[in-house]
């Protein structure tokens, strides 16, 4: 962990917040390229909340949709509600990722939803936070590994939708082996949709 910290200094500390629109589809996964260093307020939040970061039991399977998918609406929308936007410093020293804040920005939004979701028996595996970029800059989401595919909770909307509806850019998310690593996203090929790809 410490080689991972002393790396990951070399990065931006802050993911700023943006909008998009996103539409509904039938879900896939997104594929898996290299390794790549982490956020760094990533990091930090792992250091502060290191039961957050732990990895899930080699026995976890993916949870079932019909089993999953109410739990995710419902904490994707109270956490949405409970949760006042606001806009925070991304002084790197400052910064900081924190979980149920009265008042915050993406980041706590993504890693707060994700909190409930391991209280409520998700594993580790099938929630990864997930760095989007849009024209108006970089944002933090929440991406929800189902059986049938991959679903983004976002602090922008409500509705639990799949990822090939948003107009996001994909650069990178949590390793489903090991959440206190990170992987790039590869660009996603709309003809393999009928592949399966899981972690």
């Amino acid at each position: 962990m410490k080689r991972l910290v002393v790396a990951l200094l070399v990065l931006s500390s802050s993911l700023p917040c943006l909008a998009a629109e996103q539409a509904t589809s039938k879900g896939v996964f997104l594929k898996e390229s290299q390794n790549v260093l982490a956020p760094l307020q990533f990091v930090k939040f792992c250091i502060n909340y290191s039961r957050e970061c732990e990895r899930s039991s080699p026995e976890a399977q993916l949870p079932a949709r019909d089993v999953a998918f109410a739990m995710l609406e419902e904490v994707n929308a109270s956490v949405n509600q409970a949760i006042s936007p606001a806009t925070k410093s991304t002084e790197p020293l400052l910064a900081r990722w924190t979980i149920s804040p009265s008042s915050g920005d993406c980041n706590d939004y993504a890693i707060t939803k994700r909190h409930l979701l391991l209280e409520k028996g998700l594993p580790a595996s099938a929630l990864r936070l997930a760095v989007v970029y849009a024209p108006a800059g970089g944002h933090l989401v929440l991406i929800a590994r189902l059986q049938d595919g991959d679903y983004v909770l976002d602090n922008l909307t409500s509705d639990v939708r799949d990822w090939r509806g948003s107009s996001y850019q994909w650069v990178s998310m949590e390793s489903g082996e090991d959440p206190r690593f990170w992987v790039s996203i590869a660009k996603q090929d709309h003809r393999d949709f009928a592949e399966v790809v899981s972690k």
